[in-house]
């Protein structure tokens, strides 16, 4: 199960949702994966900490490091799980965010790795029994990346007016998304 938690507006508990959904499955025994696509890192701070940039440098590890190594290429030189971090929580694992994410979107999107993390959670099936995906508060690369590689989306929402009328726009956008990607999100 591959779950993207979503919405193009801020602050309305995309990180919370998913680190509290991801902690729950792995209390239950199920082997969970948590990928921070968010530059701002939240996911990655609050379940590993702060992370010594000279130990793990941020363009080498995590989601930053996964597709870095597709620029260039093809194919994968790593398996993905090599970007996979433990954290200090039984059966919960984390694919940390970067700050250089950011700087690497723009080339990622021109040379059209949108796909690369469908397929690198394609090479994961059946490493992890679940599959939480937290992401930017924007319709970005990283967003479209994640829900094309996912099976469901859970969309986070407040009861405003302002989030309902930000809701219509954001279902348009998944039935776009759908329709050009060919998608069963």
């Amino acid at each position: 199960m591959k779950r993207v938690v979503f919405n193009q507006k801020g602050g309305v508990g995309k990180t919370s949702i998913t680190c509290n959904l991801a902690a729950i499955g792995a209390a239950m025994g199920y082997r969970t994966l948590v990928i921070d696509l968010d530059v701002q890192g939240n996911t990655t701070h609050y379940l590993v900490g702060e992370i010594d940039a000279e130990a793990f440098p941020a363009e080498a590890q995590g989601v930053a490091g996964l597709f870095k190594q597709t620029v260039g290429s093809r194919r994968m030189q790593q398996n993905p799980d090599s970007f996979v971090w433990e954290t200090p929580y039984e059966n919960l694992f984390l694919m940390p965010s970067s700050p250089v994410l950011s700087a690497m979107e723009k080339e990622l999107e021109s040379r059209y790795k949108i796909y690369k993390l469908r397929d690198a959670l394609e090479k994961l099936e059946g490493e992890y029994d679940r599959i939480y995906i937290d992401t930017p508060p924007n319709f970005n690369f990283y967003s479209k990346s994640a829900l094309i590689a996912a099976d469901s989306v859970l969309v986070t929402f407040d009861c405003d007016s302002f989030a309902r009328q930000s809701h219509n726009a954001l279902i348009d956008n998944l039935d776009d998304l759908k329709e050009d990607q060919k998608t069963d999100l």
